[in-house]
């Protein structure tokens, strides 16, 4: 984790990066933003990058590979692993069933995004305030 490496956006909705992206310039966060519509293109990303991501924001529900796959093969793929990126849900959807499936996946987080502007802001406020200051493995790199 790099406090100033990207934000890793995997949103199969055009409208929702769209906010996603306001929110981030409204909070005046600097840190590149990168996009993805699916779990098979962050994960492409990351296999492929040398940058060191700040954190990974993650929908559920997407094509090819959803967010609970995605998550999975990170933890599977020793090297990614050890990139020890925080990985967060932030999904309209939250069933019991899917925040218990993203638990056993040893998330750092689940939010449902909120249905209003300021209060997603909020809790994207609250994701990177609390990231920002949290000791983690890659932090002293």
């Amino acid at each position: 984790m790099s406090k100033n490496g990207p934000i890793i956006i995997v949103e199969d909705d055009p409208d929702d990066h769209e906010i996603i992206r306001e929110a981030f310039k409204e909070l005046g966060v600097s840190n590149e933003l990168k996009f993805f519509f699916n779990g098979q293109e962050a994960l492409d990303y990351l296999r492929s990058t040398s940058d060191n991501p700040f954190i990974v924001l993650c929908d559920i529900n997407m094509p090819l590979i959803n967010g609970l796959q995605l998550r999975s093969v990170i933890d599977l793929s020793p090297s990614l692993k050890k990139k020890a990126i925080p990985f967060i849900f932030f999904s309209t959807t939250a069933a019991e069933r899917e925040v218990s499936l993203a638990y056993d996946l040893t998330v750092q987080g689940y939010f449902q995004k909120a249905s209003d502007f300021q209060h997603l802001t909020r809790q994207l406020e609250l994701i990177l305030l609390y990231w920002g200051e949290c000791k983690h493995p890659n932090s002293f790199h």
